[in-house]
């Protein structure tokens, strides 16, 4: 029997039965439209944040944190240390000689405070840094500069703020050299910052200025809540994060207990969430595939069932068993590649459709669904492999069919 006769007669069944044939592929269609979809929204994320990630030195950078004051123990309940440390000014020069390869060490100080403009109120988010701190976040400045060195240097009272805030407090005001009051401390607005937002962030109410000044004017002293060192090139980031590790622990009491995370752990922190959320849609698709390869069973059940007679013939007539058996396989696989070729066509639609929803809720952040090649000769395979597993009983009943009893019926 010619292999493509069997393909023709399983598209002739799909002509013939078209609601019940449908109705049957749906199950197949939604499923591996749904993983398509998915998977491709995943690596488009994915491949979004990497992108981004790169561009702010993320695999050249490290980040130190002290400990929390709060852990949980053995019974997972939250308790507080006996104990505190805390990351200060001194250890900027510490850590930036533990290794010659490291760049720079950059502090941060982070708090909310509300600030005013004559008698206008607005809640800020303040990050007070240094000049490293625009590069480290990838910002722009849209108008005036951002703070420098000597800002740092004289802790002086000039701080930048994001459009948003510079919005609330000024208006249509020029913000740029008007002033503002931070917790009774009165600042000069310098520059303002172009608008970013990225996965849910956004600098849009920000509030820049030296750490020194924050420290002098607002926190009373020297403790900063991180710092990040930004390596010469990612290959030395895993050899100063280990002597990193090592300074800390012979300079503070519980230096053991310091967070030391790389950007690498980062990024792999990120690709362990999508690959679970790629798991677990994964899973719901396995559903719905069970579901789709119980509806192609049944109706190649009732496609032997009603085609009895014929069976009954092309045996009588020296068909063999195993002839008969491919048949049916061939056109279960039909009706599986058919509705695949038809969910694929739905997960490309349905990554299209999101990612025009993500641009236009994130339109400062170019956002792709990726949809490989590799994925759709895997859901071709899928569907096939579906095809044959759910059609093997019906074929095996058709091929079994006594000729004698079948041409009776």
């Amino acid at each position: 029997m010619n292999i493509f006769e069997p393909i023709r007669m399983g598209l002739g069944q799909l002509l013939v039965h078209k609601l019940r044939a449908s109705l049957s592929i749906l199950g197949i269609l939604i499923s591996v439209g749904s993983v398509t979809g998915i998977v491709s929204l995943g690596d488009g994320l994915r491949a979004t944040v990497t992108e981004h990630f790169e561009q702010t030195g993320g695999p050249s950078i490290i980040t130190v944190r002290a400990p929390n004051s709060w852990y949980r123990n053995s019974k997972n309940q939250w308790v507080k240390r006996d104990w505190e440390e805390f990351i200060e000014n001194k250890d900027i020069d510490i850590l930036k000689d533990a290794s010659e390869y490291i760049e720079f060490v950059a502090p941060i100080i982070y708090f909310d405070l509300p600030v005013q403009y004559r008698k206008i109120s607005a809640q800020a988010r303040v990050r007070a840094g240094d000049e490293r701190l625009l590069a480290i976040e990838n910002w722009k400045i849209a108008k005036g500069r951002f703070i420098n060195q000597d800002d740092v240097r004289n802790a002086s009272k000039a701080v930048v703020i994001g459009d948003k805030l510079a919005e609330d407090l000024y208006g249509e005001e020029e913000p740029v050299g008007k002033e503002l009051k931070l917790d009774t401390v009165r600042y000069t607005v310098v520059g303002v910052l172009a608008p970013l937002k990225f996965m849910g962030n956004s600098n849009d109410r920000n509030l820049i200025g030296p750490y020194t000044t924050a420290q002098f004017r607002h926190t009373g002293d020297q403790r900063l809540h991180r710092l990040t060192i930004m390596a010469d090139a990612p290959e030395y980031v895993p050899e100063i994060a280990l002597r990193l590790r090592s300074v800390l622990k012979n300079t503070h009491e519980h230096g053991e207990d310091f967070e030391v995370r790389t950007g690498s752990d980062q990024i792999e922190q990120f690709n362990n969430v999508v690959t679970i959320l790629k798991i677990v849609a994964g899973g719901i698709a396995g559903i719905s595939l069970l579901v789709g390869g119980i509806g192609i069973m049944n109706i190649m059940l009732v496609s032997v069932t009603e085609r009895t007679r014929e069976i009954g013939l092309r045996k009588a007539i020296g068909a063999r068993q195993r002839t008969i058996m491919f048949q049916f396989i061939i056109e279960s696989m039909v009706l599986c590649l058919f509705g695949g070729a038809l969910g694929i066509l739905l997960g490309l639609g349905l990554g299209a459709g999101l990612e025009m929803v993500i641009t236009k809720l994130q339109s400062e952040v170019p956002f792709n669904s990726v949809v490989t090649p590799g994925l759709m000769i895997f859901a071709v395979f899928y569907s096939a492999a579906i095809g044959i597993f759910f059609g093997v009983y019906p074929a095996y009943r058709a091929s079994k069919l006594d000729p004698v009893d079948a041409l009776r019926k």
